[in-house]
């Protein structure tokens, strides 16, 4: 039996750096780890393909006995024209992904021929064996979490690895916070799951064999289990060590780890050097009304430094729009990312995604408008755009005062200042690693000296000279990450710029 996994293409949005592949040569920046997944829980006596729409153009005229469709919400009307398609040509279509919700099984269904719901690991075998036997479900829902045990080492081989920015893996589901907006604690659960240290060094060594310079860890929280994670850093400094930093990692923590220091020191051996953190905002009052309590324990200015002493660049998750945020919130927001010298700030208008305990909130208060989140989980013309009604100003002044501070973030004097002192505050420490430049690498750099030196824009050139000299005087180290930053900033630059401009 041949079995077609299908990633749909993601409109243009915040997280797919369309702006600025032509600098970076990649054709996506992540595989997708999902598909990988089951494609190693099906039976090896069946054929798997994995179609990336991303990267390449589905075969609409596949001999695939069964095609499955995965997806987020923003990938919603792309997977619902690939399932109608195919079972229009004969072919049985599975849907899954975080796209299918209990309050959207019915319209999933409407579109394929089996829904899933939940995790993957029981389910998908489940229905390979029902479907041999001519028995097949057309709903299977996981009940409870797996045990990430059962989860096997995703069949990387099947990607097509060098066409993506970076490689990724999963070491563990679940976040113990419960952060009223987020899904996480919900979907994943709250107590953490993790894979073993064997496994997920067996995937890292697979990634490099395959050729993988850059590995990013997926989970939400990187140390929801410490112990677990101070083990698995001590094999990952082993194996980079022996290999010369021939790799190195990004993942998701949060920001109390900063006062853990050996955790911090540890990840600058292992070869970490960028980090995404939720940090929101500043005001302590919404954060605390928002039950993001990890985040009122420490002084988050210093948090971050401490973090960036360590040569791990951090990057930051922000939102405006909380019940506690007038309009002076949107000066705050700014004068606290360029005190904390993050270069990349990930800003959204808070949304209430259907499940969370913030919607039901704004549902019983009457002020959900309706069950389309826009900001930056939707599309580019959606991003000033909230699904909730604010308190303590109007919807055009939040509107507004989100294009003033993302415009104002991304200008050139103000990005540089960020990435310049981050740069600065981990000369001490020095990164791992050699200098030289890949093949791949040098193609980037002289792609990055076309858009930036050979510009007719002299602020553009002004800023590139400012922080490669910078970086050269400071932290000579940390060029090539320098590089990927100034690659990623083009694209946030263009994609706030066009993405406020919608009304």
């Amino acid at each position: 039996m041949k079995i077609c996994l299908i990633n749909p293409r993601l409109p243009l949005s915040l997280w797919d750096f369309s702006y600025s592949r032509d600098i970076d040569g990649n054709v996506f920046p992540f595989p997708t780890l999902s598909l990988a997944t089951l494609a190693a829980l099906t039976p090896g006596e069946h054929e798997v393909v994995i179609c990336d729409e991303n990267i390449k153009p589905v075969d609409f005229d596949t001999d695939a006995d069964i095609v499955g469709i995965t997806g987020y919400h923003i990938q919603k009307e792309r997977v619902y024209q690939l399932a109608d398609l195919f079972r229009s040509k004969g072919k049985t279509v599975a849907i899954g992904g975080p796209l299918v919700q209990k309050s959207n099984l019915g319209e999933c269904a409407e579109h394929a021929d089996v829904v899933f719901l939940g995790e993957a690991e029981y389910t998908w075998p489940s229905f390979i064996h029902d479907f041999q036997s001519g028995n097949a479900q057309p709903v299977y829902v996981q009940d409870g979490f797996v045990d990430l045990a059962a989860s096997p080492a995703p069949r990387f081989e099947l990607l097509e690895l060098s066409a993506y920015s970076t490689a990724i893996i999963e070491t563990s589901r679940g976040c113990p916070h419960s952060c009223e907006f987020c899904e996480i604690p919900i979907r994943l659960g709250k107590r953490p799951r993790n894979k073993s240290v064997e496994q997920v060094m067996a995937e890292i060594r697979s990634l490099y064999a395959l050729g993988a310079d850059s590995i990013f860890i997926t989970d939400d929280n990187f140390f929801g289990n410490r112990k677990r994670a101070l083990d698995l850093l001590v094999e990952i400094e082993r194996f980079v060590k022996s290999i010369d930093y021939r790799v190195y990692f990004s993942c998701q923590f949060t920001i109390d780890i900063s006062r853990d220091e050996e955790i911090l020191i540890l990840m600058n051996k292992a070869n970490f050097r960028r980090v995404f953190v939720g940090i929101e905002t500043p005001r302590e009052l919404s954060l605390t009304m928002a039950r993001k309590n990890q985040n009122t324990n420490v002084d988050l200015l210093d948090a971050v430094r401490r973090i960036q002493s360590n040569n791990i660049i951090v990057w930051g998750s922000f939102i405006v729009g909380f019940d506690s945020d007038d309009t002076n919130i949107f000066n705050e927001q700014l004068r606290f990312i360029q005190a904390a010298s993050i270069p990349v700030a990930m800003v959204g208008i808070l949304q209430a995604i259907p499940g969370t305990p913030l919607y039901e909130r704004i549902r019983q208060e009457g002020r959900l408008r309706d069950d389309e989140a826009g900001g930056i989980r939707g599309k580019a013309n959606n991003l000033i755009h909230t699904n909730i009604k604010p308190v303590n100003m109007s919807s055009e002044e939040l509107a507004e005062g989100y294009r003033y501070l993302v415009r104002n973030l991304y200008s050139y004097d103000n990005f540089a200042e960020r990435l310049i002192n981050a740069v600065k505050l981990g000369e001490k420490h020095g990164i791992k690693g050699r200098t030289q430049i890949s093949k791949k690498g040098v193609l980037t750099l002289l792609r990055l000296l076309n858009y930036y030196v050979l510009s007719t824009d002299l602020r553009r050139i002004c800023m590139f000279m400012r922080i490669i000299a910078q970086t050269l005087l400071h932290n000579p180290q940390h060029v090539q990450t320098v590089l990927m930053h100034l690659v990623v900033y083009k694209h946030l630059k263009l994609f706030y710029e066009q993405g406020t401009s919608f009304n």
